[in-house]
This record gives structure tokens, sequence and C-alpha cells, in this order.
């Protein structure tokens, strides 16, 4: 897998990590919303011992294998400075917009 960020995506992952080591993990959560699961990152101090590598040119992000099947091969991250969230997408869908970057570092 695969993801490609646009300059927006960096700036506002770079902003949200600051100086304190971090990770990013893509999410998709399916708990209690039916038919279909809530697409999200949250930034982490390290990855689960399951998951699995992302490749992109900027940060390590990371990915359960068990939802890494919901998303294509190739994918990209727009980011919205205006609210600092984003855009994901693949080439036959979008997976979310509005998505959101929580910070979970420490918790």
């Amino acid at each position: 897998m695969r993801i490609t960020l646009d300059q927006q995506a960096k700036d506002i992952i770079t902003k949200k990590i600051g100086d304190h080591p971090g990770q990013v993990r893509l999410l998709y959560d399916t708990e209690g919303c039916g038919c279909y699961g809530i697409t999200s990152f949250q930034i982490i101090n390290q990855p689960d011992p399951t998951d699995v590598p992302i490749e992109n040119e900027s940060f390590p992000f990371w990915v359960d294998p068990q939802r890494a099947v919901f998303y294509e091969e190739q994918l990209r991250l727009k980011g919205d400075p205006l609210d600092g969230s984003f855009r994901l997408e693949g080439d036959s869908q979008l997976y979310g917009q509005n998505v959101k970057l929580n910070d979970i570092r420490g918790n």
C-alpha cells in the first residue's frame, strides 16, 4: 500500500506532530457504524505489533492489516488548511472528506 500526500497534508501533519516524535496510523473504524466504517488518522508514539507500514515519502504511516483490505493499493491524501482535515481518495473511490487527525500520544 502507498499513500501520496499533497503539500497541504504534509504541512498539517508536520504542525500536528510538532517537536515530539510521532507516527501516523490510518484507521477504519467499524464499531457501531452499521454497514460502513469511518476513516480517520491518529498520531501515535509507536505502531501496534501487528501494524504494517504504508509507503510514502514523508512520514511513518501504519495500518492494521485487517483494515488495509478496505483500501486501494494507491491512495492520495489532500489537506484542507482551513480546518486541518483531510480528503482520502483512491482511483476508484473517495474514502472520506473532512477526515480528522487525532493525537493520541501519551494516552
